[in-house]
């Protein structure tokens, strides 16, 4: 029998391809060394950026720099680009204390001192002053307003900042076509009140979708606001299906942006022939619980309606109480018109967890969204059958059982298999 496998965290979890299958792609993507010269890529993209002078000819020894740096969610070597960052500026006699470190939380919770210790080192934590962002603060300062008037409010710091720096990462994203860029900014230090209606008011709409930007307004938006709050420059890890460094792009938004998405296609597309009956699917890189949704997005691009999607997930941080008490509650009520139910609430601008944060919700709506639409199977070793049952899915303790409960929705099924789900963008 032919073999396949989808990562489940950092192993390799193989399995034999059921004879009644069809099988139509095994969506692999050619495996690159790994970068072992991080900071001189970095170097050489600060040095050499994209639309824009060098960043030592942007910078001056009198400013005072805000550097946004994106939270823990994301794996990418942001502790050898800010370090390279650092080193920079140093050479450019800008005074340690000049420069302060925002962490782009979003709605996310703050960062301890040794989880800062971790992630950027021990002797950067303490030699430069960092700031956990907080969209409750009542300090936040207005930079400009939504497309509906509501005023979007962004960190003092970064506000009062002479220079902007922002480094985060690019990967494909279900509702803003790609990390990276002006997320940064907007959602990354503003306030809890226009995130949730910019969210609310553009998350799954047709034209807010995984890989695009043209013409997608949750990107427009997030774009429109990094440029009202004059970001100046970003610094961005281009993630490839390992979720490993692949190249840094840096520059002004959105010209370094795009740049970076041009590589992002390039080395992520993956073409499907067709829809298939059947698609298994892993959350890889994603383990945390609301973000093990996010594969759901590329899955019901290549899966027909009303198919299955076996979703594998390690979930090293569970899902919370209230989540699962939430979809179980809005399940009820809405029954078979979870779709029309979930956009109508948020065209309200209403919550589904009406004192979730913004990310609960949009998870909560991948997970109600794809039941509604498809038959989703979860694999996973760290929920119970109760707690899979309570999102609305139906649950499996391994591979084999899934693929059991796959053949009662279709004898023979086409099928598609995804190693990596959380990075890639399928062509169809």
């Amino acid at each position: 029998m032919e073999k396949a496998y989808v990562k489940r965290g950092k192993e390799r979890l193989e399995f034999e391809i059921p004879s009644h299958w069809n099988l139509l792609t095994i969506a692999e993507f050619m495996d690159h060394d790994p970068k072992d010269n991080v900071r001189a890529i970095a170097r050489e993209s600060i040095l050499h950026p994209v639309s824009s002078p060098p960043l030592t000819e942007q910078v001056f020894a009198r400013d005072t720099i805000a550097v946004i740096v994106e939270d823990l969610t994301r794996v990418s070597p942001k502790k050898e680009v800010l370090g390279e960052l650092l080193s920079i500026l140093e050479e450019l006699s800008i005074p340690d204390d000049r420069i302060t470190m925002v962490m782009a939380l979003g709605t996310h919770r703050g960062l301890t001192l040794k989880e800062l210790e971790g992630a950027f080192g021990r002797d950067v934590a303490h030699r430069y002053r960092f700031v956990n962002h907080d969209c409750r603060s009542p300090d936040l300062v207005p930079i400009g307003k939504l497309r509906s008037g509501t005023a979007v409010k962004i960190n003092p710091v970064v506000h009062q900042a002479d220079f902007k720096i922002g480094i985060g990462s690019i990967f494909p994203h279900p509702m803003n076509g790609f990390g990276g860029g002006g997320k940064i900014l907007f959602p990354g230090v503003a306030d809890f009140d226009s995130i949730l209606e910019h969210h609310l008011k553009y998350a799954f709409r047709p034209a807010s979708d995984l890989g695009l930007t043209a013409g997608n307004p949750f990107y427009e938006e997030v774009t429109a606001q990094a440029r009202a709050a004059k970001l100046d420059f970003i610094i961005n890890s281009v993630l490839d299906h390992n979720d490993r460094l692949y190249d840094i792009v840096a520059g002004p938004v959105p010209e370094a942006h795009q740049a970076g998405i041009s590589i992002c296609r390039q080395i992520l597309s993956k073409p499907f022939e067709k829809k298939s009956d059947l698609t298994v699917i892993s959350s890889f890189p994603y383990t945390e619980g609301t973000q093990i949704m996010k594969p759901l997005a590329p899955a019901t691009l290549i899966t027909r309606e009303q198919g299955c999607v076996i979703l594998v997930a390690e979930c090293t941080v569970p899902l919370a109480g209230q989540y699962l008490s939430g979809c179980d509650a809005f399940r009820r009520k809405h029954g078979q018109n979870l779709r029309k139910a979930v956009i109508d609430q948020f065209d309200n601008n209403r919550r589904i967890l009406e004192d979730g944060a913004p990310e609960f919700n949009m998870s909560m709506a991948q997970a109600l969204l794809a039941q509604n639409d498809f038959h989703v199977i979860l694999v996973t070793a760290d929920m119970t059958r109760d707690q899979v049952n309570r999102i609305g899915f139906k649950y499996a303790p391994d591979l084999a059982a899934a693929f059991e409960i796959a053949r009662g929705y279709c004898a023979r099924p086409d099928v598609h298999i995804v190693p990596s789900g959380g990075v890639i963008l399928p062509v169809i």
